[in-house]
């Protein structure tokens, strides 16, 4: 049995993890009988667990903490173990709008993540077209997609609204990185909104609508739930919608995602509307199971048909489901983990290892930028500290103030203050007139 020791920032907890930790470890594995070590408790992490495990599997922005990768690559060179680098996304190529490039959330990670493709001895992604973009620097990657989850989400039967007077809910599900994407479906919302207003709302899952759409009595929202991906699905699997929306923009960046979002929809029984671009084109028959725009006035066209059309929504809905079922369950496609786990092991073992590269230059770049971050995270913890400390003096002076008033209110409220405020009034007088 292959036993796997995984670095990873995905989780939320022991026995919780965000989605990419769900659909990329744990969900897989777990079906492919393969045991996962923790090289991690908390944040503290443990390169001597290499030893416990047959690979070694480095997830996404994890070679952020670039001292503990290089001590784990050492040890599992030394023990000829197989590492698996393993990404969901191009975060090279964040778009200039994007929230997380805005805010440089991955910024620090993007050249140790470099290292990490060129050293790693396999490169495991969700899309042909991410491996295409990553090809040029590891050779040794290998598409293993993101598949329909089918212990953790039901394939529910679509419930179509006969009645033309029945309210159509059109939803749309997703993080505030997907902001860009609605805005620029925001000229076709504003327009069905006022068409069928009186026949269609609009519901949001997570992302804020933009405030222009927050003004509409047909618009409404329901903050992120959760980030943990369980309690996520658990919970969008009780949420009712007639008509799903999926716009993305066309950069790079998104044409190398996946079409996970498909998946979640139809596992509600719902029809969508998706974007014409990689992570959808390649899933979506366009009339058949889903369709494609590409432009927004195909954007308006498929709303109209879909809001008109009871029998289209069905047929869409249960044509997507079909499909899942026949091709992207995850009972049927985990063995593809064990496949390629076995694989690199025998190609390590009878050492056919990628030729070594020269890393002295990037090696050193890192682990100088990994000194900065630290000194830069001790001055931040330290600026914290002093922040907290100046809290806690100013919420013990408040105190103070507070008790010293309370006690002024009693003195005054007092009998023997009010009894004796003449004589001190004649004595204020008294004093007034010596001093002349």
């Amino acid at each position: 049995m292959i036993k796997a020791v995984a670095y990873t920032l995905s989780y939320l907890n022991k026995h919780d993890v965000d989605p990419m930790g769900h659909l990329r470890l744990v969900a897989p594995l777990e079906k492919a009988n393969i045991p996962i070590i923790l090289g991690f408790d908390g944040d503290q992490i443990f390169p001597e667990r290499v030893t416990d495990g047959d690979i070694v599997i480095i997830q996404r922005q994890f070679p952020v903490k670039f001292k503990q990768y290089k001590e784990i690559i050492r040890r599992a060179h030394e023990q000829n173990k197989p590492v698996i680098f393993e990404t969901d996304d191009l975060l090279f190529f964040l778009p200039e709008d994007h929230p997380d490039r805005i805010e440089h959330i991955y910024t620090p990670a993007l050249l140790p993540i470099y290292q990490a493709i060129l050293e790693a001895d396999v490169i495991t992604v969700p899309t042909n077209k991410l491996r295409e973009v990553l090809m040029p620097y590891n050779e040794n990657i290998i598409v293993l997609p993101n598949y329909f989850d089918d212990n953790l989400w039901q394939l529910r039967k679509p419930n179509v609204k006969e009645d033309k007077d029945e309210i159509i809910k059109i939803g749309y599900m997703g993080t505030n990185s997907h902001k860009p994407d609605i805005e620029y479906l925001l000229p076709v919302i504003l327009e069905v909104l006022h068409r069928y207003s009186q026949k269609v709302r609009f519901h949001f899952w997570g992302l804020k609508p933009p405030d222009i759409l927050q003004s509409f009595s047909q618009v409404e929202w329901t903050p992120w739930y959760s980030y943990s991906y369980k309690e996520f699905a658990s919970f969008f699997q009780t949420q009712i919608a007639d008509i799903f929306i999926a716009p993305l923009m066309d950069n790079l960046f998104n044409r190398c995602k996946s079409p996970l979002k498909y998946f979640e929809y139809s596992a509600l029984g719902v029809p969508g509307i998706y974007s014409d671009i990689e992570p959808y084109r390649e899933i979506v028959e366009n009339g058949k199971n889903g369709f494609l725009a590409n432009s927004l006035k195909d954007w308006s066209d498929y709303l109209n048909d879909l809001i008109e059309q009871p029998s289209l929504r069905h047929d869409i809905a249960m044509n997507a489901q079909s499909m899942i079922k026949e091709n992207w369950l995850l009972s049927q496609n985990a063995h593809r983990w064990r496949d390629v786990y076995h694989d690199a092991i025998e190609t390590k073992r009878n050492g056919n290892i990628r030729k070594q590269i020269d890393f002295s230059f990037i090696n050193s770049i890192n682990l100088q930028m990994s000194e900065l971050m630290g000194e830069k995270d001790k001055y931040i913890s330290s600026l914290k500290t002093q922040v907290h400390e100046q809290q806690a003096l100013i919420d013990s002076l408040k105190k103070l103030v507070n008790d010293y008033e309370q006690e002024i209110i009693s003195y005054v409220m007092s009998r023997s203050w009010r009894y004796t405020r003449l004589f001190r009034k004649i004595n204020r007088k008294v004093h007034g007139l010596w001093e002349k």
